[in-house]
């Protein structure tokens, strides 16, 4: 970066190559703490329900991977504008908001 920049901006960030499962991915939403999945019926991963713990926006957006060894990592937490539901009806979608109208 410096050599062809001249400097470098904010630091170097390393981190550690995994091997995921392709097709895994899975996105969940939290809603005021509470977080669901595309299925009424879909279990919460426990990464999942820490990450509603812990962060406290209102709205997000988890997304979940697992990794060959089995374990289930974030690969991604968003303001919850995401680009599509990832395999999320709009009917589904629209039901964790009717709790809060």
């Amino acid at each position: 970066m410096q050599k062809f920049k001249g400097i470098i901006e904010g630091g170097i960030c390393v981190r550690q190559i995994e091997d995921f499962v392709p097709e895994t991915e899975k996105r969940y939403f939290v809603v005021y703490g509470k977080p669901f999945a595309a299925s009424s019926d879909e279990e919460i991963p426990e990464i999942v329900k820490n990450c509603a713990k812990r962060i406290s926006s209102k709205f997000f957006s988890v997304d979940i991977v697992e990794r060959t060894d089995g374990v289930k990592r974030v690969v991604e937490i968003g303001d919850g504008q995401v680009s599509d539901l990832v395999g999320w009806s709009v009917e589904r979608f629209t039901e964790l908001w009717m709790e809060y109208k």
